[in-house]
């Protein structure tokens, strides 16, 4: 994998488990499994372990730091930005049909 998409993955994996975490554990909800959540997570620490000098230039580089994939309890999900893909997540998943 290429620089480029090493860069995107782990800026992509750090806002999934940063909204996923709020939604959890700040809305008491959830809309992906904790498989889920726990596959983004060991996948993302074992990225930042391997190319910390990627790493290091994503998103939330200072608050992801020590993330080792155990917990998603103290991650940055109070930024209003995390908050607000949060609630239209919701939205849209609340729109969609169950089936």
């Amino acid at each position: 994998m290429e620089a480029e998409q090493l860069e995107e993955l782990i800026n992509r994996r750090r806002r999934q488990l940063t909204v996923h975490s709020f939604l959890y554990y700040q809305l008491n909800t959830n809309i992906i499994s904790d498989n889920t959540f726990d596959a983004w997570s060991k996948e993302l620490a074992q990225l930042q372990t391997d190319y910390p000098e990627i790493a290091a230039k994503c998103v939330y580089a200072e608050e992801f730091k020590k993330f080792d994939g155990s917990s998603g309890f103290d991650l940055p999900y109070h930024f209003p930005e995390v908050q607000n893909t949060g609630y239209k997540l919701l939205r849209i998943v609340k729109k969609k049909p169950r089936g």
